[in-house]
């Protein structure tokens, strides 16, 4: 036991002296997100289109079945244009995001859709780490693997913990227009926050954001309310500071109008006057108020311990590593004020068109934003508590320095204790991304829904069978299933996968115990 407990110790001494390295603390960092990101990926493998890909898909699959080879390439693109006017006069003016939703690599064959989470998830870090890097490495002047680690323990909130994980990384049509644009809203903000930085906008990077806004403004709007807000905001500096130049001023008004260009061709969209008459909408002025509230609400009950724990840890890590930037941190509480304003402004078109939040996917963007607000806030404090630290006299800060692993261990213990206190572990394992993963491939489900989902390709692609009548998988995995045929064959999804598929007539078979169920209520 004694020989045990010498390698034992010996080896953690070693792993303590190697993680001292910043270097190694991103190694270490990256290891364990790529690892937690393994249960996603290889459930990515099982996956299968589901709702409305087939409606925004119609159009885009017969493109390439009428022309095969390279040359599809264009009729397929004009499909998807087609696909997104077809969209702006009917339904809702989300140009763009119509395009994207009808590209769906599963048009060509469903063998692809696993693409979706690669694009999905390489999309969300792309756009979370160029923004930390930009924000903490340029900006605040911390070292890229700082950066890079805060990126990290970010984005591993923001996915293990997502409100709905099928609609942010596996179902192509429900997640491209919130996190896949989302993401690409964290890119162009960090472009855009870069420029300014530098007082400088090349020629390359004027052209990304011309491209990135002229996307953004086409998607959905709590995005594109959230980038204009940002876009504005900005603008509105540039052209009041004397720092910036007349080159600068003029290629942000520039770009703002591209924005605000597309940004009026969604909205006056005769598909949103359609889509509006269904519901009543609040006032604006109201409208603000509810999402105040109702955002305050969902602050508490989106917010779990472990999340606490983890913006506690970020917290006392910066406040070391802030030690060298200059920059100043001030006005804390404004910077709290403004920063929740943002996290706000996209609850604020859902509140008054619909006066609710529609869907799992527009919560998934309104958690990323609490998370980003929790994360922005504890690096904030962090440096303006650092700052005060600073400023205080020689025999003050000695105290302080004396009493820091008091106040550590005061805090370490409190969060202990809060942990056993509140943490439910099969609960919180139970909400983690990745263990939902994990369980639908160890139990079976994963592998026999993609059994017979195979089986239902097999029947939907075979030309000579015109009618399809399909009995109701037996696993239905939380990640992967949304809904596909019903019962009802004048359903509008059973109509749209007709469609698709160029069927004549598909439904469901309900269980003979349910059909007699019908069969008494409609006789009673």
């Amino acid at each position: 036991m004694e020989l045990i407990y010498q390698i034992t110790n010996e080896l953690w001494k070693r792993l303590i002296d190697w993680m001292k390295e910043e270097k190694n603390q991103e190694r270490f960092l990256i290891v364990c997100f790529g690892v937690s990101l393994l249960p996603l990926l290889i459930l990515s493998f099982f996956n299968h289109p589901t709702m409305d890909d087939f409606n925004y898909g119609v159009l885009t699959h017969q493109a390439f079945m009428d022309n095969k080879g390279l040359g599809c390439i264009f009729p397929v693109l004009q499909a998807a244009v087609q696909r997104a006017i077809n969209t702006w006069h009917n339904w809702q003016g989300t140009f763009t995001f119509s395009i994207l939703a009808a590209l769906r690599p599963s048009i060509f064959t469903e063998k692809l859709t696993f693409i979706n989470t690669f694009i999905l998830l390489g999309l969300f870090v792309w756009g979370f780490t160029y923004f930390s890097r930009v924000i903490l490495h340029r900006i605040l002047g911390l070292s890229k693997s700082v950066a890079l680690g805060v990126a990290i323990v970010v984005m591993t909130l923001c996915i293990q913990y997502v409100p709905v994980g099928m609609e942010a990384f596996f179902w192509w049509n429900g997640s491209i227009g919130y996190t896949g644009l989302f993401s690409v809203m964290l890119v162009l903000l960090g472009v855009l926050f870069s420029c300014k930085y530098e007082k400088n906008i090349s020629a390359k990077r004027m052209a990304a954001m011309m491209a990135m806004a002229v996307l953004l403004s086409g998607g959905m709007f709590p995005i594109i309310l959230l980038t204009g807000v940002v876009l504005v905001l900005h603008l509105l500096d540039v052209v009041v500071g004397k720092q910036y130049n007349r080159k600068i001023k003029i290629q942000l008004t520039i770009l703002n109008v591209v924005f605000f260009a597309g940004f009026i061709l969604n909205i006056i969209a005769p598909g949103n006057k359609r889509r509006q008459a269904l519901f009543q909408p609040r006032t604006p002025v109201e409208a603000i108020y509810k999402s105040y509230t109702k955002s305050v609400d969902y602050l508490f009950e989106c917010t779990n311990v472990v999340i606490a724990l983890v913006i506690i840890g970020l917290f006392l890590y910066m406040l070391y590593k802030l030690k060298d930037t200059q920059f100043s941190f001030r006005c804390p509480l404004m910077f709290t004020l403004v920063s929740y304003s943002m996290v706000v402004v996209m609850w604020v078109p859902g509140i008054y068109a619909i006066r609710y939040i529609p869907g799992g996917r527009y919560y998934n963007i309104l958690y990323y934003g609490v998370i980003l607000f929790y994360g922005a806030n504890a690096i904030y404090y962090a440096g303006w508590l650092r700052r005060k630290f600073e400023k205080c006299q020689e025999q003050t800060q000695k105290l302080l320095k004396d009493a820091a692993p008091v106040l550590l261990g005061v805090v370490g213990v409190l969060c202990v204790v809060l942990g056993f206190v509140k943490i439910n572990i099969v609960r919180d394992l139970e909400e983690i991304t990745s263990a939902t993963a994990l369980k639908s491939l160890v139990y079976g489900e994963a592998r026999v829904y993609h059994k017979e989902m195979k089986e239902r390709e097999a029947l939907y692609n075979d030309p000579s069978i015109r009618t399809i009548e399909v009995e109701e998988l037996t696993y239905q995995p939380e990640l992967l299933y949304f809904g596909t045929l019903t019962s009802d064959p004048e359903d509008s999804r059973n109509q749209a996968m007709c469609a698709y598929y160029d069927k004549d007539y598909m439904v469901l078979l309900e269980p003979e115990g349910q059909m007699e169920e019908a069969e008494e209520g409609e006789s009673q």
